[in-house]
């Protein structure tokens, strides 16, 4: 295989399956990792185990189970609050010790975080074969994001095997001279979960909500959610953002914005929102409900990569938000998403212009096939090619987003 770094496994002996390690580090990582974890366990050709760790282990063990995947492993970091090198080298050596403890045939990262560079190099020291899972995406520029740029190029770097989301991704890990059969296209593991969190219609335990969500099925009134971290936003960008989602309800009679919030984002929230009728601004909600609501919604405004790509297999446009006061880009294909600085006048009127487009209707009218970031199979893509790279079957075949 071309530019292996590390020698790949021998064949396992007759009655052994081999267990492949899945780190996960935080919710967002674990909404990517369940469906593989699900994929690799019904297939039984290999062993998953799913290893939590790092300062967002609660929220990950949580967000599993939500997708109905259980926590093998947990590697807890001592304290918040640590710098980034001490967390990482205290990260570094309980990974090291976890892999020691239970030697795995193979580790799968996901994304740019300080925990898959963790994960991975903790992987690499121990001649594990590292699989980077949503490889390839780049901004080319090491500054931005930082460090998450440098963690998605030194992870590429020692990964034995690259699972990129879009044939984009794929382009941008040849620009850097990884190429071959360990690079394979697989889609989107998020749309996966999606598709699957829709399929189970789970209810929603907030009354308003469940209340909301009926006018919207029943084509009463249309649905914006707004889903935002707001991590590393100023105060100022995210006072902007809410204003503008508050200009939007006035503007439009029918539309009603659920916003899920906590901490510092729900305070400033309530203060810009909290005296609007149809604005319900409610606890985190959990991932099946919160997909729910997006497969009925108009639009949704968001800064999460995760719901921009979920939101097309739904029909549903997206704007993320965040960056430079205003500007603001249109897709660059169907299913891409619109593209805003935090601006109070951009974002109402985008949003307005996305929402006006389209009318509400019943999930069962709204799912589209054209969905450029996956196609529901992401994940047994991604199980088949672990299953390759280990010796245990063909090379799987890859992902081709629908022609517009």
């Amino acid at each position: 295989m071309v530019n292996t770094l590390v020698p790949l496994p021998a064949p396992c002996p007759p009655g052994r399956v081999p267990e492949v390690c899945l780190v996960v580090g935080d919710a967002g990582a674990a909404v990517r990792i369940a469906p593989l974890a699900g994929a690799m366990a019904a297939g039984g050709r290999v062993r998953p185990v799913v290893l939590v760790c790092g300062h967002g282990a609660g929220a990950a063990t949580a967000a599993l189970a939500e997708f109905r995947v259980g926590t093998d492993v947990t590697v807890a970091l001592a304290a918040d609050g640590q710098p980034t090198t001490a967390a990482a080298a205290q990260l570094l050596a309980g990974l090291d010790r976890a892999f020691a403890d239970r030697l795995p045939d193979a580790v799968v990262v996901q994304g740019d975080s300080a925990t898959a560079f963790s994960a991975a190099m903790a992987a690499f020291w121990r001649r594990v074969p590292v699989v980077h899972l949503d490889a390839g995406v780049r901004s080319f520029d090491l500054t931005a994001p930082f460090p998450q740029e440098g963690h998605r190029r030194l992870i590429a770097q020692v990964s034995s095997l690259h699972l990129a989301a879009t044939p984009e991704a794929t382009a941008n890990l040849a620009q850097e001279a990884h190429t071959g059969p360990k690079v394979v296209t697989v889609g989107s593991t998020a749309v996966d979960a999606a598709l699957d969190a829709v399929e189970r219609r789970v209810a929603h335990a907030d009354p308003r909500v469940r209340q909301l969500a009926d006018a919207v099925a029943a084509g009463y009134s249309r649905l914006v959610p707004v889903v935002l971290e707001a991590a590393n936003w100023s105060a100022s960008a995210v006072d902007a953002v809410l204003h503008g989602i508050c200009d939007l309800v006035l503007a439009t009679p029918d539309l009603e914005v659920v916003l899920p919030a906590t901490g510092g984002l729900r305070a400033r929230a309530e203060e810009a929102l909290g005296r609007l009728v149809r604005v319900t601004i409610t606890d985190p909600l959990p991932q099946p409900c919160l997909l729910g609501l997006l497969s009925t919604a108009a639009a949704v405004v968001t800064d999460s990569v995760t719901l921009a790509e979920q939101s097309p297999s739904f029909g549903v446009s997206a704007l993320v938000v965040g960056g430079e006061s205003g500007t603001w880009t249109e897709p660059s294909r169907p299913g891409y998403p619109w593209a805003a600085g935090a601006d109070r006048a951009v974002v109402a009127r985008i949003t307005e212009k996305l929402v006006l487009s389209r009318r509400p209707a019943i999930p069962e009218q709204r799912v589209a096939d054209g969905n450029p970031f996956g196609d529901g199979l992401a994940a047994a893509r991604c199980a088949q090619a672990v299953q390759w790279l280990l010796g245990l079957r063909e090379r799987p075949g890859e992902f081709v987003p629908a022609r517009p």
